[in-house]
């Protein structure tokens, strides 16, 4: 995979261990393994198992940026952005799932 971007300085840290509430609660209708990513106010929970790769990315403060979807898609998923869906909730909430997978529900 080619690198398209130059991300900033500023990098996602893994704080699954401390967000056992939001662990719980996508294993319970995600399944599989389940980590928890933050920067600066944006939060990515992947969800990862057997059949499929999700990334959901959201930021209580403010909109997501294209650097962050970018991040969670190359360094998260492992993906480059022509092989996954990318779908935006009516609440902000960026979805990103990989192509071969049927679309999001609702």
């Amino acid at each position: 995979m080619a690198k398209i971007y130059n991300f900033p300085t500023k990098a996602f840290r893994d704080i699954t261990k401390e967000r056992v509430d939001v662990v719980t609660f996508a294993s319970g209708f995600m399944g599989g393994v389940v980590k928890v990513y933050e920067c600066e106010g944006t939060v990515i929970i992947h969800s990862e198992n057997k059949k499929s790769s999700h990334a959901s990315i959201s930021n209580d403060l403010g909109q997501v940026k294209e650097w962050e979807i970018r991040y969670a898609i190359e360094h998260i998923l492992k993906r480059g952005i022509t092989e996954v869906n990318i779908k935006v909730s009516n609440t902000g909430v960026v979805h990103i799932r990989n192509k071969d997978i049927n679309s999001l529900s609702q």
